[in-house]
């Protein structure tokens, strides 16, 4: 029976890993300069790629999902809308209310 389902197993895995793959690239042109506090760090961040990846992990797996969730719904005064990022057009480190929830 294991054999059997394997293929099977491989296709969801896959279609799986297309979904994270596509909420990834979306992650980090939305919140790659997000303001770094409760569960956005070093490690987990949506800067790069392997780095959003671990975090659509982590919120699929619902291990802490919330304190990723609150820097990217932060807004002011929580945060600064006029920070400027070196080697970036991106201004401020503002999460998007709208779009964190999607």
């Amino acid at each position: 029976a294991l054999m059997m389902s394997l293929p099977a197993l491989f296709n969801i895995g896959l279609l799986l890993f297309l979904v994270m793959f596509i909420y990834a690239i979306f992650g980090m042109s939305q919140f790659a300069y997000v303001k770094k506090e409760s569960g956005i760090d070093d490690m987990f961040n949506f800067e790069t790629f392997p780095n959003s990846m671990i975090c659509l992990f982590q919120i699929t797996t619902s291990g802490g999902w919330n304190y990723l969730l609150f820097p990217i719904l932060n807004k002011e005064p929580d945060c600064d809308p006029k920070k400027v990022h070196p080697g970036s057009s991106v201004e401020g480190d503002c999460g998007n209310p709208s779009v964190g929830i999607f």
